[in-house]
């Protein structure tokens, strides 16, 4: 009888297979609630917020994105396991001169047409985002997609940020 058989184990790791596998679990609705999802109307926890600026959408993930997505993701489930209700959101940062400078190289469309320049930099900007997403999800990191994820380029974005500013100057 050998090891594999002996511990249920395969007798070579498949990541592929195992990892897709728990990255289904994690993204379940059901987990999520259970283990996810922060509760505003929860006042037996207590709060523990990680607000992290949002990465720049002009380019595909790096080594400096996933080093901050693992310790973000590390702190958060440590905090889950001591009791604390976690907010973790994640954002998006599609505006800027970063964007721009891509969208004009990638289809030589000049700033002056702007109808077009606009929507090629939010057609690039959600290519980004899903491609980031997906990396971060294959990564294990798992943030509160569901009632947190933003968008700066979003008019419900802007807003917030004005209410929040207005706030601190009252």
């Amino acid at each position: 009888m050998n090891a594999s058989e002996l511990t249920g184990f395969p007798k070579r790791y498949n990541p592929k297979e195992v990892e897709a596998k728990w990255q289904a679990i994690w993204l379940q609705p059901e987990v999520y609630r259970a283990v996810y999802r922060f509760d505003k109307e929860d006042k037996t926890r207590p709060i523990f917020s990680i607000d992290t600026p949002p990465p720049f959408t002009s380019g595909e993930m790096h080594m400096g994105h996933a080093y901050w997505t693992v310790i973000n993701d590390t702190i958060a489930r440590y905090k889950r396991m001591r009791g604390c209700n976690v907010l973790l959101p994640q954002g998006w940062d599609g505006q800027g001169l970063p964007t721009e400078l891509k969208v004009q190289n990638r289809w030589r469309i000049p700033r002056e047409d702007r109808s077009l320049f606009r929507q090629k930099c939010v057609e690039f900007t959600h290519q980004m985002i899903a491609s980031m997403k997906g990396t971060m999800i294959r990564m294990g990191y798992r943030p509160d997609w569901e009632q947190f994820e933003y968008k700066t380029m979003d008019p419900s974005y802007w807003r917030n940020v004005q209410e929040t500013l207005l706030t601190f100057y009252e």
